[in-house]
């Protein structure tokens, strides 16, 4: 038999050993993604994340610091970041109140010129680095970036992910066999379920991406911004490896989507205008 055939073989009983264990795990955590009606398989309550959100964030704040990088408390960008993300929060609350007011939304700015990046984690703890202000060049272009990161936290994605690599780890262990297959074979299998966890977090970027435009235009910003955003991301991210190999969709597509998306967008930033925000 050639290695391929022997790793073709291994995928169809993990297909079996998985759609089994799936059946057990989804009939007690299936959830519902605030927003868009997704079915969601996530065994984590909302309070586990918010605990483990928090953990994270204290975690991730000293991994900034001990890397020499300040927690900003004053100054022009600190105050652009908050005036930014305040509207955005309350926004939050006001969308998905069943989900959102769960959370205690706190903000951190974090003076880091060379991340252009941003980040929300379970429970609403977030942060944004200088480095991204140059690339949001507009108060909209933030709402967009912060607006997405909340959405994040809302769907509850990061528990999504952890129940993911947990049922993954189930199928691995019941996977006894696996162990058994030679090097080369496990590698063609694990590219293969590898793949699929990289379809999975684009589909949860373009899931942030609908829901995280809605609020921002929600808080009174322009939706239309965000094809501006993307556009400088794009230019700021020089070489950026193919689509399929990575967890973000590409900026083109990003583009693609959010156009077919204004339309909604559009219709909720008139009602926010109209209601004076």
């Amino acid at each position: 038999m050639t290695r391929t055939y022997l790793a073709c073989m291994l995928v169809q009983r993990f297909i079996v050993i998985a759609t089994v264990i799936a059946t057990l795990l989804v009939q007690t955590a299936c959830t519902e993604v605030s927003g868009t009606g997704r079915s969601q398989f996530n065994i984590l309550s909302v309070d586990d994340e918010i605990d483990l959100g928090q953990q994270a964030y204290a975690e991730e704040l000293q991994v900034a610091k001990k890397a020499g990088h300040r927690v900003l408390t004053t100054g022009p960008e600190h105050d652009r970041v908050m005036s930014v993300s305040q509207r955005i929060f309350d926004a939050a609350n006001r969308v998905h109140p069943t989900i959102a007011r769960q959370f205690s939304w706190e903000m951190t700015v974090i003076d880091d010129p060379k991340s252009v990046n941003a980040w929300a984690l379970p429970g609403g703890k977030s942060a944004v680095f200088t480095g991204l202000l140059p690339v949001a060049k507009t108060d909209a272009e933030l709402a967009v970036v912060i607006g997405h990161e909340a959405a994040h936290a809302i769907a509850r994605h990061g528990g999504e992910r952890m129940s993911q690599q947990t049922a993954l780890n189930l199928i691995m262990v019941a996977g006894f066999e696996f162990s058994e297959a030679d090097a080369g074979t496990r590698e063609i299998v694990m590219n293969a379920l590898g793949l699929g966890t990289l379809a999975f977090s684009r589909s949860q970027e373009s899931e942030a991406d609908h829901l995280g435009l809605l609020i921002a235009a929600d808080a009174g910003f322009d939706p239309r911004e965000a094809i501006a955003l993307w556009q400088n991301m794009a230019a700021a991210g020089g070489a950026a490896p193919p689509e399929f190999l990575s967890t973000h969709p590409s900026e083109s597509t990003r583009i693609q989507r959010l156009h077919a998306l204004m339309p909604e967008a559009m219709v909720v930033w008139q009602a926010a205008k109209a209601a004076g925000r």
